[in-house]
């Protein structure tokens, strides 16, 4: 299996980190992303992760750029919508058509805030075992199976994403070219065309790994034991707060620095 999302085996400070801490650390990083769309923080805040993944986890910008891309496409459309909706002086007229500065910066705010949960999502399912993760959230008291669900969506749909890839190569061994072609509405044909088999492939795992569960007693009541063991250490310790000063300064860089354009809110 080799698609982007999922988990990588590693040595790294993040891939030792207990999931608890990262799950932590990535609830304070949305807090803070969700919190603002001024574009200094959040540039500030993406720049924090991308180096922090570089340097605890070995994980360059090089190995999730693609992924990125496909969200600008999305910003810009964001963007144009908040630039026409939003009011305030004129920061270009287009066709009779004014684009609000206020809008301009919204949108561009909104960007940067999927860019920033984007990777932080990213490294988090990268150096996280989904077998880990179901352990974690079992720890701090949710429901095993609410807690296995959740590891279970961590492995399937970076699954989907490699039987797409699987669909789109064979529809191009079947002489499709439109699985290979860069014009977005031949590619979208190819897209819809392999939709039936992804969801066909799809409920037949689903119903595969429900019977193996029920198969080993998932469903039984009782208490669990986990092969696995979780521990918070003092390094642990450290990344969670190291992402809370993270996050304090950049609430102080808000509070008390003024915004270099506008508050683009």
């Amino acid at each position: 299996m080799s698609g982007t999302m999922l988990y990588q085996p590693g040595k790294t400070f993040l891939h030792r980190a207990d999931a608890r801490a990262k799950i932590a650390a990535i609830v304070v990083v949305l807090v803070m992303a969700l919190t603002t769309t001024r574009i200094d923080v959040l540039v500030a805040l993406t720049a924090a992760i991308v180096l922090g993944l570089a340097v605890l986890a070995r994980i360059t910008p090089a190995s999730y750029a693609k992924a990125l891309f496909l969200i600008v496409p999305l910003i810009l459309l964001l963007t144009l919508l908040q630039a026409l909706v939003q009011s305030g002086p004129a920061i270009a007229t287009i066709g009779g058509i004014s684009l609000s500065r206020e809008g301009v910066l919204l949108g561009l705010g909104i960007g940067m805030r999927l860019f920033a949960m984007g990777i932080c999502f990213y490294g988090f399912s990268v150096t996280t075992s989904p077998s880990d993760i179901a352990l974690a959230l079992h720890k701090v008291g949710v429901p095993y199976k609410f807690a296995y669900l959740t590891s279970f969506a961590f492995r399937f749909l970076p699954l989907l994403q490699d039987e797409a890839r699987t669909l789109l190569t064979a529809m191009a061994v079947r002489g499709s070219a439109e699985s290979s072609s860069r014009h977005p509405l031949r590619r979208g044909r190819a897209i819809v065309r392999m939709l039936f088999p992804m969801l066909a492939g799809s409920m037949k795992r689903s119903s595969e790994i429900a019977l193996s569960m029920e198969l080993r007693g998932y469903n039984l009541p009782g208490p669990r034991t986990f092969y696995r063991s979780a521990a918070f250490r003092a390094s642990d310790a450290v990344l969670l707060a190291g992402v809370i000063l993270l996050a304090a300064a950049l609430v102080a860089m808000q509070w008390y620095l003024p915004a270099p354009f506008t508050e683009g809110a």
